[in-house]
């Protein structure tokens, strides 16, 4: 204890002073005044009675002397102002900012590491040694723990804020010393999916406590953080205002669902093929069972094993399609180890199985061959066809603008230049030198074989070319990259592109001049031609990634764009809503919760109508348990937790004022009482 006000001298001088004067006016003696009374007998009695209490009445003036002491000492203490050795400090501004990304939901270990070292061997547990996440304190917990112990320690001209730093940045409680203000602000705090934004909470927290005095900024974190984060963190700690980084580890055993989508199969609509990615980001060999449900049912279930470091995309085909919100879950196997699969939170993810649009179809013609368009119009259920002249059929053309997939049977016509960029099938697209067709031709051949097939192509199932009868074909050109389909003699005859641009299918040969048209293959093949197009076609955007703000076409999600100007969204959480502008056709969705989101368009050709949107956290990173943050200047370093300040409501003194104002109010109601006189 220190006095920070007058010296100790100063305080005992004052004391003595005013002690030696207090004690001065007690031992004056009264000066009785004379008073002549006409019967001195009645007042000599009076006089016995009262020297029966003569001690009582040493005493009330000894205890009324001391009372007068004690209000001195208090005063002259409180003009010392005695602080505690914690106090006597310059006043400090401290910003505390606490990580919120998912990872922060893992299991601690008990404490926060303090060095400014690596992380990796802190959070390198086995999957087996982890422990049960839900019922262990979380990393948050430490964290959040760490934080009420730096509050507790503000001394009385110290200030603080607190940030929280999820994908979205908020500041819990403003620049202040009201300690209660502070702990509010860190009630009910939870880790957020996604990746925690630290550029710009360390920012903030930098423009906050800048110019105050003793500025210093504290960072509560578990290291496990994407590039961008320990880039901020980095420029944190070397940049020119005190930054210190407290790390909470635990067990880095998790399994993640990284990726989930469905789709419908065009020729069963009433199955849907699910895909989920699963990644193993701990550093033992971890067993899992992916199960996908519809509506709280199961549908579908496989037990999966991986490595470390190792993921696995995993198929399930011929689900039901009754119901159109799909979720998947990873479950722990009977009898696996506890905590194996870490934070819950990445351990669902949900899906919409899409609606198939018809396929939007033009095939550019001249009319002379009728097997294409035949073999076209038996798929009905999911293709809109609509029909070209061959000479007009350039990528001008408003047809073939709109179409998703071309089929460009020319005959004896040249094919039409500019070819659009997307999807294309092309039968006999050499007939002609300086064709546009972007399969180059090696050479022309008479009387082709079709010796071989690629088997396994999807686009060749159920379909046998060997004994088809050509007359005059041409050899192609397979560039590195290329699927050839057919071979006539070992030389490409039928060659497949895949391009960002779109696919195509080129035909070494004209189907008039070929037996193929008369085959039972041939509208399998043109069935499969259409289906590997439609499998191939992102269409409907099923899922965005948590946090993401990106641009989305209204029109993929099946809303009709003319005269659409505003979108309503709606959850996940439920009762939440907010409206997103309609720009040019297309709206900017940001979503911080897992869960299907509802759409509803606010005015358009159909107001009213509602699609839905999934969204999942898909981020490795974010799952990602380890340190990332590696070695930081040993400056960074945060100190061990701070004990509490003792009466860190404010300074001692107005406790001594308040201690000196009671003693004077006790000796009034003494003196009124007639105790003391």
């Amino acid at each position: 204890m220190n006095l920070a006000g007058w010296s100790a001298g100063a305080v005992a001088t004052l004391f003595a002073g005013g002690a030696a004067v207090i004690t001065a006016l007690y031992l004056l003696k009264m000066r009785r005044r004379a008073v002549e009374v006409p019967f001195a007998a009645l007042w000599q009695r009076v006089t016995r009675e009262s020297d029966a209490r003569r001690i009582w009445k040493r005493l009330r003036r000894l205890v009324s002397w001391l009372v007068q002491l004690l209000i001195l000492a208090a005063i002259a203490l409180a003009l010392g102002d005695p602080r505690p050795d914690v106090w006597l400090r310059e006043p400090a501004t401290v910003a505390i900012v606490v990580d919120l990304s998912a990872s922060m939901g893992g299991p601690s270990d008990g404490g926060g590491r303090t060095g400014g070292g690596a992380g990796g061997g802190a959070g390198g547990g086995a999957g087996g040694e982890a422990g049960d996440s839900a019922l262990d304190p979380s990393r948050l917990d430490a964290a959040l723990a760490r934080a009420r112990a730096e509050i507790a320690a503000l001394g009385p001209s110290d200030r603080a804020l607190v940030i929280a730093a999820g994908p979205e940045v908020s500041v819990l409680s403003a620049l202040g010393r009201d300690h209660s203000a502070l702990l509010r602000g860190l009630d009910g705090l939870a880790p957020a999916p996604g990746e925690a934004d630290l550029g710009r909470a360390l920012a903030l927290a930098r423009n906050a406590v800048d110019g105050q005095p003793g500025p210093r900024i504290l960072l509560l974190t578990d290291g496990a953080v994407d590039s961008a984060g320990a880039k901020a963190v980095r420029a944190c700690a070397e940049g020119p205002l005190p930054c210190s980084v407290a790390r909470f580890q635990g067990p880095a055993a998790n399994l993640a669902i990284t990726a989930f989508a469905a789709r419908r199969y065009p020729q069963d609509r009433e199955k849907v093929e699910v895909l989920a990615e699963i990644v193993n980001l701990g550093d033992a060999e971890a067993a899992v069972l992916l199960e996908v449900q519809a509506d709280g049912l199961g549908i579908g279930r496989r037990e999966v094993t991986l490595g470390p470091g190792e993921s696995s995309r995993q198929i399930l085909g011929e689900l039901d399609a009754a119901r159109a919100r799909l979720e998947a879950r990873l479950i722990a196997p009977e009898g696996s180890p506890r905590g194996h699969l870490g934070p819950a939170e990445d351990d669902v993810a949900f899906a919409v199985i899409p609606p198939l649009r018809p396929l939007e179809v033009a095939l550019a013609t001249d009319g002379t061959n009728l097997f294409v368009e035949a073999a076209l119009l038996t798929l009905d259920d999911h293709v809109h066809l609509s029909g070209v002249p061959i000479a007009d059929a350039n990528a001008d053309h408003p047809a073939i603008a709109a179409a998703d997939v071309v089929f460009y049977d020319p005959g004896a016509n040249p094919l039409p230049s500019p070819l659009p960029s997307k999807d294309m099938v092309l039968f006999d697209p050499w007939r002609f030198d300086g064709s546009p067709s972007p399969i180059a031709k090696v050479r022309d051949v008479a009387r082709p074989f079709l010796t071989e097939q690629l088997k396994d192509h999807p686009i060749l199932e159920h379909v046998v070319v060997k004994d088809v009868n050509i007359r005059r074909g041409t050899i192609l050109e397979a560039a590195p990259g290329d699927e050839v389909l057919i071979r006539s003699l070992g030389e490409p005859i039928a060659v497949v592109r895949r391009g960002t641009q779109g696919s195509v299918v080129a035909f070494g040969f004209d189907l008039r001049e070929s037996d193929m048209p008369l085959r039972t293959a041939f509208p399998v093949l043109i069935s499969n031609l259409i289906d590997d197009f439609e499998r191939a076609t992102p269409g409907f955007v099923a899922a965005i990634p948590v946090g993401a703000r990106r641009p989305i076409a209204v029109a993929e999600l099946g809303l009709a764009t003319a005269g659409l100007t505003e979108v309503e969204v709606f959850g996940p959480e439920p009762g939440v809503s907010s409206k997103a502008p309609v720009q040019e056709g297309v709206i900017r969705v940001r979503a911080t919760r897992p869960g299907i989101l509802r759409l509803r368009a606010v005015d358009g050709p159909n107001p009213g109508a509602e699609v839905s949107l999934a969204v999942n956290q898909a981020s490795a990173a974010a799952s990602d348990l380890h340190d990332r943050l590696g070695d930081l200047p040993p400056a960074a370093a945060a100190e061990a937790a701070p004990s509490p300040a003792p009466l860190s409501q404010g300074p001692l003194w107005t406790l001594l004022v308040l201690l000196a104002a009671g003693v004077v109010a006790l000796e009034w109601a003494s003196y009124h009482r007639r105790w003391t006189v």
